[in-house]
């Protein structure tokens, strides 16, 4: 009967080592690749609006998964953060908007309370224009 050699004690690192990345890499969070550019145009009651966010939330309660995205506006126009933009699916997009003025305790500077609406977005680099309408 032949020996079997001893595994050095670097060999079996390097192998836990490369199992580890394995999975991490196969699991888990969505990468770069998975992640898509969402931008375009934000406007309230048809005006373009001059500073906010939008947020973007897999929607659970229709099957959706991932991670959530957000994209500032400036001057009427957003686009998501480059390398974290949104894995597509069903959606909840939150906006929120204000005149671009540093808020105090006299002046809220908020054009709206939040707005959120639903949508599907492609899996693919994609535009979408939100309106938010005025209140009525």
């Amino acid at each position: 009967m032949r020996a079997v050699p001893p595994v050095s004690r670097s060999n079996a690192r390097l192998g836990i080592g490369t199992a580890l990345v394995v999975l991490a890499v196969g699991c888990g969070r969505p990468g770069p690749a998975d992640l898509f550019e969402v931008k375009g145009r934000a406007t309230f009651a048809g005006r373009p609006i001059p500073a906010g966010r939008i947020v973007f939330e897999p929607d659970l309660a229709r099957g959706a998964a991932g991670m959530v995205s957000i994209a500032d506006i400036l001057a009427g126009t957003y686009r998501t953060r480059p390398g974290r933009g949104f894995g597509g699916g069903p959606c909840k997009a939150t906006v929120y908007g204000s005149d671009g003025t540093m808020p105090t305790e006299e002046n809220d500077t908020a054009l709206f309370h939040p707005w959120q609406t639903t949508l599907d977005l492609p899996r693919a680099d994609c535009t979408h224009d939100f309106d938010v309408p005025a209140p009525r």
